[in-house]
């Protein structure tokens, strides 16, 4: 009897015992316990431990729980483990780069690698979002637009004119929807007010549409009239080049309904050139054969008269 009481005593403090040392290591699985591994070059177990972790990360360990991941697998050689993960980081935040305290030079090569291959396919994809937002008449439009704008000024793009142009069209979309946001509200009738009978309400048209220079599917517009304002020069203004960009809304018709120039030549010239530019018709943009809007960015140069 007294050697199965001792037999159940021994059991039940082994329970104890390896409960205890579960808990020990529960309480050991952190972030600062990662880092420690990788700082004393235990990669796999640093690896086994970050696994660990992302199943309930902390918010504010996220980001480094996923480098710490990118760290282990470049000391492991498992370089295309170590890409996707990268890739997963500027998913969410296209401007993260290690900082220098704790990436090695290789480690921030690969980085900027991956990030420079990465970022064209972003920008694309934020651009399309955006967009889609807008379409929607989301109110998150504007702010995707500033973050894409941001994002284009990233020194990996400036060199390429295609990026260059999509800079001006997302401008111009987050001007839009500024405007839009800022326009007052339709009135409502009052309640004396006779109803609109149906038979004569138009049916709806996805006027919010809006395509661009980034639609490869669109046709753009083909200028039919566009007649330029002279310019005329002051002595002082007469040797020098001016550069402008002027934005035109082009609805189905061929008709400019909206004008504004977000880079400008001279205030005089400008307000010459927006007046003569709601004058302008164009062949309407087509989608598939069926006219759509269109965002025409049209480069303005003022050159110097040879006398």
């Amino acid at each position: 009897m007294s050697i199965t009481r001792n037999r159940r005593a021994l059991v039940l403090l082994l329970a104890v015992f390896i409960g205890g040392v579960h808990a020990a290591l529960a309480s050991d699985d952190t972030l600062d316990r990662a880092k420690s591994l990788y700082a004393s070059a235990a990669y796999d177990e640093a690896l086994a431990l970050l696994d660990r972790l992302e199943r309930v990360p902390p918010p504010e360990d996220r980001t480094s729980i996923a480098e710490y991941r990118v760290f282990c697998l470049l000391a492991l050689e498992r370089s295309d483990e170590a890409r996707k993960n990268i890739e997963l980081i500027l998913h969410d935040n296209p401007r993260y780069f290690p900082s220098t305290d704790q990436a090695s030079p290789r480690i921030q090569r690969v980085f900027q690698d991956v990030r420079r291959q990465l970022l064209p396919r972003l920008v694309v994809e934020r651009y399309a979002a955006a967009k889609a937002s807008f379409e929607r008449k989301d109110s998150r439009a504007a702010d995707q637009f500033d973050d894409l704008l941001t994002l284009l000024d990233d020194p990996d793009l400036q060199k390429t004119q295609a990026f260059n142009d999509l800079r001006e069209v997302a401008g111009a979309f987050r001007d839009l929807t500024k405007a839009l946001a800022a326009s007052p509200p339709a009135t409502t009738p009052p309640p004396d007010a006779k109803p609109i009978q149906p038979a004569i309400v138009p049916p709806p048209r996805a006027v919010d549409v809006i395509y661009t220079v980034a639609d490869c599917d669109v046709r753009p517009p083909v200028a039919q009239s566009q007649k330029m304002p002279q310019w005329r020069t002051t002595p002082a203004e007469a040797a020098q080049e001016f550069r402008g960009v002027l934005r035109l809304l082009i609805d189905e018709s061929g008709s400019v309904i909206s004008a504004s120039m977000p880079a400008t030549t001279r205030p005089a010239y400008d307000q010459l050139l927006l007046k003569a530019a709601r004058e302008w018709k164009f062949q309407p943009a087509s989608r598939q054969g069926v006219p759509v809007r269109y965002l025409q960015l049209i480069e303005i140069h003022l050159k110097p008269v040879p006398r």
